[in-house]
């Protein structure tokens, strides 16, 4: 008899668990929060946070958290899990920043528009419980950022201004982004000049991400505009090591850009200045992030 009552006690407590597990499972309305943690050249921690909104009990597996960008799987999670009656599960995505730039490779290839995928599934007892996607559309216009203006200095000789940079993508091979640039220049002077070369850098945050050549020689007229042929080469190699220091900086950065030409006047070879251009570049990639997973 006393079996019989052990026995009785043990499935009144197993029905009173299962249906409060049942409930519970059924009311979750789970919320995920993300957040930026250590950051390096080769890799970047994205933190997640699971809340449940209340404890289960049980524990649940968190099989995989993986995120993808432009068709390119950068980062992943395995094997989260959550304690006996936690409300919440907390678990770091390692981004690889070389799998980024494979990924922004493929996004600029699509005339600079893709998607990022959040892929989030939970399991009890090797039972799907919890699986979702949650998607948000990226478009972007890198090369508006090469697109400056800059006037006309100097008294004896006038620097020649830029009016206006119009530019499009390249070839992408491993190593480099090529983008060709038409720099429309103003010469203020009363005389031609002959430009046979231009100096056309980059820097963003201390590192000198790109550099530019002139393709073909071109004559300034007298009091007239012509367009310079440029082109400028990116280098991926350094690209990690600034979106490292980009995510440090709370999501901002220091561009610079320097152009020169290097021309004949009177008899001289010289180099002249046209711009000197300092921009500031800001992202709000983890909000977008929180805003799609509330989404």
């Amino acid at each position: 008899m006393r079996v019989v009552k052990i026995i009785i006690g043990v499935l009144l407590i197993l029905i009173v668990w299962l249906g409060y597990l049942g409930y519970s499972a059924m009311s979750l309305k789970p919320k995920i929060a993300a957040e930026w943690g250590y950051v390096g050249d080769k890799t970047t921690e994205l933190w997640f946070h699971i809340y449940l909104g209340r404890g289960l009990p049980i524990s649940i597996d968190v099989k995989n958290v993986t995120i993808e960008w432009a068709g390119v799987k950068i980062g992943k999670i395995e094997n989260m899990k959550l304690g006996f009656m936690q409300d919440r599960i907390d678990g770091v995505l390692i981004l690889d920043n070389y799998k980024a730039i494979e990924a922004l490779e493929n996004h600029i290839k699509n005339d600079e528009k893709s998607s990022v995928k959040i892929t989030v599934q939970a399991s009890i007892f090797g039972v799907p419980l919890f699986k979702k996607d949650f998607t948000q559309e990226v478009e972007t216009d890198i090369l508006s950022y090469f697109n400056i203006t800059t006037e006309s200095t100097g008294d004896l000789i006038k620097t020649p201004a830029v009016e206006g940079i119009s530019s499009k993508w390249g070839p992408i091979t491993n190593d480099s982004i090529t983008i060709f640039s038409n720099i429309k220049l103003y010469n203020p002077n009363s005389f031609p000049i002959p430009v046979s070369g231009v100096v056309f850098d980059t820097v963003v945050d201390g590192y000198k991400v790109a550099d530019g050549e002139l393709i073909k020689p071109v004559i300034l007229p007298a009091k007239g505009t012509a367009i310079a042929e440029v082109k400028i080469k990116i280098d991926t190699s350094l690209l990690p090591k600034v979106w490292a220091e980009h995510i440090k900086r709370g999501e901002e950065s220091d561009v610079s850009i320097h152009i020169y030409l290097r021309a004949k006047v009177l008899n001289s070879d010289i180099k002249i200045k046209v711009a000197d251009v300092q921009k500031k570049i800001k992202t709000d990639i983890i909000d977008q992030i929180n805003s799609m997973l509330q989404g």
